[in-house]
């Protein structure tokens, strides 16, 4: 393995434990020696920090799980919390993976095919209901020249789609990998919306109402300013892998001094 097709697959989660416990370890065992998973927890209130702690130090202390917790007050964003976990990872080659999606060494091996070609991949069921649009695969370079995932969307809706077009529109067209090898853990719209109470009595209307803004915010914004997002990225205070640091708008990793209030 070159550093070139190192591997980071980017999992952002909050209030997924029951989801983590099914797909994160399988996960982390389809992995070769050298590749890693970044794990983001986005504010979760279900104990999945202790989880984590209690059953993978070992897989932190050599590197092969990459944690974050959020310290600060956040509220689930799509878009922020996949560009966190994007942002603070180590490969050259950056994979969004959700919580409730799993890897096979099959699926690994499509994936690091198109890591050494330097390959935008999307690997996509063609389901759109499945859980499965959102594994997108990408140079980390040309992740971080488009600006990545767009924070000024509405928490949820048509970011993956973003990302992707704004990717064709500066180089070859992404490539289509083959479905998933074993399907993710379905949630409900009510689960996906489930921190936003207002919503509660119809998720799927409030889901698509998102979506379709998103759509139209990601139309114009592209035609007035092209692919690349220049706005930066969110700040945020937390624990990686046990240390604290804050991460920064310009992206730049800083330890910081915790007093006893935290």
């Amino acid at each position: 393995m070159t550093p070139a097709t190192r591997i980071s697959f980017c999992i952002a989660t909050c209030n997924r434990l029951w989801q983590l416990k099914q797909t994160l370890s399988k996960n982390l065992q389809s992995l070769p020696s050298g590749h890693e998973i970044t794990l983001i927890d986005f504010g979760s209130q279900d104990g999945t920090v202790e989880w984590v702690w209690q059953n993978f130090e070992q897989e932190i202390a050599s590197k092969n799980l990459n944690f974050f917790e959020v310290r600060n007050p956040v509220r689930w964003s799509c878009p922020k919390a996949k560009n966190l976990a994007h942002r603070l990872s180590n490969g050259a080659y950056l994979f969004n993976l959700d919580a409730d999606n799993f890897i096979t060494k099959e699926d690994f091996e499509l994936i690091l095919s198109a890591a050494s070609r330097r390959q935008v991949c999307h690997q996509w069921s063609g389901n759109w209901l499945d859980g499965s649009f959102g594994r997108i695969g990408i140079p980390s370079d040309i992740f971080f020249s488009l600006g990545g995932y767009d924070e000024t969307l509405l928490p949820m809706g048509s970011q993956d789609v973003d990302l992707l077009h704004r990717a064709a529109s500066i180089g070859p067209k992404p490539i289509r990998l083959a479905p998933p090898t074993i399907s993710a853990i379905q949630n409900s719209m009510a689960d996906k919306l489930s921190e936003y109470k207002s919503v509660s009595s119809d998720p799927v209307a409030a889901y698509r109402s998102m979506n379709k803004f998103n759509e139209n915010k990601c139309r114009l914004r592209f035609n007035l300013e092209g692919a690349q997002i220049l706005n930066g990225f969110s700040t945020y205070e937390g624990l990686l892998n046990g240390a604290p640091v804050i991460i920064d708008g310009l992206n730049m990793v800083r330890p910081y001094q915790r007093t006893d209030s935290d």
